[in-house]
């Protein structure tokens, strides 16, 4: 038979058995092949099945409505491509490997690297982290200087709308699980940024609506126990395209030769789905710098030393 010849039906039904790349080979079958693949009632239901994250039915349901009735609203949701990157999954950052090469090589990731012949200095890998937790398999335990990781993740390329960034605006959450060690006094920082195309990360660079600053102090003594911190952007700017994050820790009783420093693993980045909708032009921004005005140039809160991050065990 020839594909004209199969229902639509039939055609989505073995689409729902295979692979995706067999399923880019069906589409070249003909039209009749492409029509039924192009239904979003297909992907709606491989994404139900497999558990990818969506946005609401009455987000979807109104963007739909706006879209008729509002032609500046052209917004449209691509449920093939929410299944093959799930894009509000709940973490989008990759997992952290044995080592600090294998990230810097796999992922881009960017570790701080010791003064020459102060390898003592280091941030490690550690395997089994002292004090242990569920959630944890690995961790960066850092020594007597400032060690730190700086990550970026394209929130286009991990399949996030640029219509959506742009007009709805979702929530983007950042967190991370930090502790001390158990034996010496400690501090720990983050920063996050969101960027505009062609934007790079630098923590004095950005306005408050796109840079956020979240911090631990922990005196020798105090609890040893892994916390989560992190920051929520709500109200930024549009054409966010990016968002880098710079994680630090440092032991500021100064012990040599060993990783005391305060300990971060398992960073988090969400962009949660959205639930009710909003349809947001470029004056809906309520944050300090005026979208596409070069807010970049605006410098950020004055950075608090670590003894005076707001924070404190």
């Amino acid at each position: 038979a020839t594909g004209n010849a199969y229902p639509d039906v039939v055609v989505q039904e073995v689409a729902k058995r295979v692979d995706y790349s067999t399923i880019k080979k069906m589409k070249l079958v003909n039209r009749s092949f492409r029509t039924a693949l192009a239904d979003p009632l297909l992907w709606i239901n491989l994404c139900e099945r497999d558990q990818r994250t969506l946005p609401s039915r009455e987000f979807r349901k109104s963007l739909a409505q706006h879209a008729l009735n509002d032609e500046s609203c052209i917004g449209k949701l691509d449920f093939e491509r929410i299944w093959v990157l799930d894009p509000f999954r709940s973490n989008l950052v990759p997992p952290m490997l044995p080592t600090l090469e294998e990230m810097k090589w796999e992922y881009g990731w960017r570790f701080s690297e010791p003064p020459m012949g102060k390898q003592d200095l280091s941030m490690i890998v550690e395997e089994i982290p002292v004090g242990e937790h569920p959630e944890i398999s690995r961790c960066i335990a850092t020594s007597y200087t400032w060690g730190q990781r700086t990550l970026t993740i394209d929130l286009v390329d991990e399949g996030v709308p640029e219509w959506m960034l742009d007009h709805v605006r979702p929530r983007i959450v950042i967190s991370e699980l930090v502790r001390p060690h158990p034996d010496s006094s400690a501090t720990y920082r983050m920063h996050a940024i969101l960027l505009r195309e062609g934007e790079q990360f630098h923590p004095c660079g950005y306005g408050p609506s796109q840079l956020q600053l979240t911090g631990i102090n922990w005196r020798n003594g105090s609890s040893a126990q892994w916390v989560r911190v992190g920051v929520t952007f709500e109200d930024y700017p549009m054409g966010i395209r990016k968002i880098a994050v710079r994680s630090e820790g440092m032991d500021t009783q100064y012990q040599r030769d060993r990783n005391y420093g305060a300990k971060y693993a398992n960073l988090q980045i969400r962009v949660e789905a959205p639930e009710k909708f909003r349809w947001l032009g470029e004056d809906d921004f309520t944050g300090f710098e005026k979208p596409g005005r070069g807010a970049s140039k605006r410098s950020a809160d004055p950075i608090e030393p670590p003894w005076m991050l707001r924070k404190r065990i």
